[in-house]
Formats: structure tokens, C-alpha cells, sequence
């Protein structure tokens, strides 16, 4: 019981460092997507089968996500925040979604919005594990995306108390996601001495 409980400690803290870097989101699923990750921006063909993929069908979460994650890795974040926006109601209830959101607000500097984004975003994925009826149209997420979401909601309130405008070309945003993660680390920590 102890040594799994300590390699599910360890996964769920290596999916969280992963998961924390605004400007390298965890995963891109999609050929089209890799192939514009591996690509220079100049480059674009993967990209617009992408966007062609998204256009002809709104209503795939996935190549949503997939989408607004190619453009925060190009360093295009107002292109990540109107995919979003544009994603239709019942998609913008999901939590990876709304998190890459928040991703997208902190990498274009506003650091106020992605804070309550990804307050948002934490609350949906606790309503989705709740089970509660309320949450029937959330879409799954997990606990480890729980716990990513709850760090980088950490980070972004660090960096709000610390008065961060731009957390792009602020030393103190390294520190901010340093001690949310260092935070997640003790909770774990405790989780496994209680549960011993």
C-alpha cells in the first residue's frame, strides 16, 4: 500500500511539473498538431489543417484544446484566447479548456484575468469529480489535473500579490511557479504520512 501510494504521489507530481509551463502546455495529440509544434512558424500548413479541422467542426473538444495549445506554443496567445472564445457554450465548460485560457491571459500579461480563469477552471474540475448532479455537463477530469490546475491557480495568485504585470518578463514568475510547485510537494507529503 505504501510503495503505491508513493508512485502515485510521484506520477501525479511529475504530470503537475509538466503540466505548470504556460508556454509549454503537457500534451498535443493530434499528427496536425505535432507537426506544427516541430515546425518553424514559418511553416504553417500543419497549422491550417488544424484551423480547417476546428472551422468545419466546432464541436470537437479535443482539436479545440489541440488548437489553442499549437498557438500558445507559437508565442500566438491572443490566437489561443479567440479559439477559446469562439469555442461554442458547451465546450467552454471544460476544464482543460478554460485552463489553457487562463494560460493564454497570463502569456499575454494579464495576469488579473488568468487568475480568476483559472479559479474558474479549478472550479470545474472539482464540480466534476464532485458527481453532483450540477455537473452533469462538465466534461471528465481527473486528479491530476486537479492538481495542475490548482498549482498554476497558486502561481497566478503569487504573482498577483507581488504586483506582476507582465509574468513573461518578470524574474519573480520562475519563483511563483518554484513555490506552488514546492507547496503541492508538502501536501503530497503529508498526504503520504497520513496515509501511513
Amino acid at each position: 500500500m505504501e510503495i503505491r501510494l508513493s508512485v502515485v504521489l510521484l506520477a501525479v507530481l511529475l504530470l503537475l511539473g509538466s503540466a505548470l509551463s504556460a508556454s509549454e502546455p503537457a500534451t498535443v495529440q493530434t499528427e496536425a498538431a505535432r507537426a506544427v509544434v516541430g515546425m518553424g512558424v514559418g511553416d504553417a500548413s500543419g497549422l491550417a489543417q488544424l484551423e480547417d479541422a476546428v472551422a468545419l467542426d466546432r464541436s470537437n473538444l479535443e482539436r479545440t484544446r489541440e488548437l489553442a495549445t499549437v498557438y500558445l506554443r507559437l508565442g500566438q496567445p491572443g490566437l489561443a484566447i479567440s479559439a477559446v472564445r469562439a469555442a461554442p457554450p458547451e465546450l467552454a465548460r471544460d476544464a482543460l479548456l478554460t485552463h489553457r485560457l487562463a494560460q493564454a491571459y497570463e502569456a499575454s500579461g494579464r495576469v488579473d484575468d488568468a487568475l480568476a480563469t483559472a479559479q474558474l477552471a479549478h472550479a470545474r474540475c472539482l464540480c466534476a469529480l464532485s458527481g453532483s448532479e450540477m455537473c452533469t455537463n462538465i466534461p471528465r477530469c481527473s486528479g491530476g489535473t486537479l492538481a495542475a490546475l490548482e498549482m498554476h491557480e497558486e502561481a497566478l495568485a503569487t504573482l498577483t500579490r507581488w504586483g506582476v504585470a507582465d509574468p513573461r518578463h518578470d524574474g519573480r514568475t520562475g519563483l511563483a511557479y518554484k513555490l506552488a510547485q514546492r507547496t503541492a510537494r508538502i501536501a503530497s507529503i503529508a498526504l503520504r504520512d497520513d496515509a501511513e
